[in-house]
């Protein structure tokens, strides 16, 4: 953590979080107290260090105080015995949500039926969101009321809120919330093969191996 008005040279760098583990997907409240992070702190110590050359899971969403490193609070984990996945936490804009993306409902359908690659992303993912006490930080200990977003055998991942209510509240699906048509409204891979974009900037790669 650092001033962004003082800048990494000029200023100084704060470390939060230090250990063993994986700490990553850190997010700023909007009230600028605490910061929402994905962690592997809690795994098991049996547990591997890799599966198939890949991350072993066991993470979980942890609240840290900014201003006390000392002070950390698991909200949401995959569970004790499950290996799984609890990952880009985001807080809504009044800061009484967040949004996660989890397997903790496990994977909607036979992963045969998916066209998966050697070392291919993993078919897991769904949309969760939990609601939490912006006012006490120890009050959000273990949450054990979730509402799923979303729910098919595809892999939805990094949430965002929105700044504004869409047209059709009743509406499940909200692909784009604008009037104008726009072109494309899907993620689009050039014919030729080559890179393509998402509608949200994201670069897409018709095949690779990560």
């Amino acid at each position: 953590m650092e001033n962004a008005e003082v800048g990494e040279y000029g200023g100084k760098i704060t470390r939060l979080t230090e250990g063993p583990w994986t700490d990553t997907h850190c997010q700023w409240s909007p009230n600028g107290d605490w910061i929402a992070f994905s962690s592997t702190r809690d795994k098991p110590k049996s547990a591997s260090k890799l599966d198939n050359g890949l991350d072993p899971g066991y993470f979980a969403v942890f609240l840290v105080k900014a201003n006390d490193p000392t002070v950390v609070v698991r909200v949401l984990q995959s569970g004790d015995d499950v290996a799984g996945h609890v990952n880009h936490p985001v807080f809504s804009l009044d800061g009484r949500s967040i949004a996660v993306t989890a397997d903790i409902a496990a994977v909607s359908a036979d992963p045969i039926s998916l066209p998966l690659l050697a070392h291919s992303v993993r078919p897991y993912g769904d949309i969760f969101t939990v609601d939490i006490d912006p006012d006490d930080i120890n009050k959000n200990k273990d949450v054990r009321k979730v509402h799923r977003v979303t729910h098919s055998r595809y892999e939805n991942s990094t949430p965002s809120w929105t700044m504004f209510s869409t047209e059709d509240p009743n509406a499940q699906w909200n692909g784009l919330v604008l009037k104008d048509p726009f072109v494309p409204a899907c993620p689009y891979i050039y014919p030729g093969g080559g890179e393509g974009w998402h509608m949200t900037g994201h670069l897409c790669i018709g095949k690779r191996c990560c």
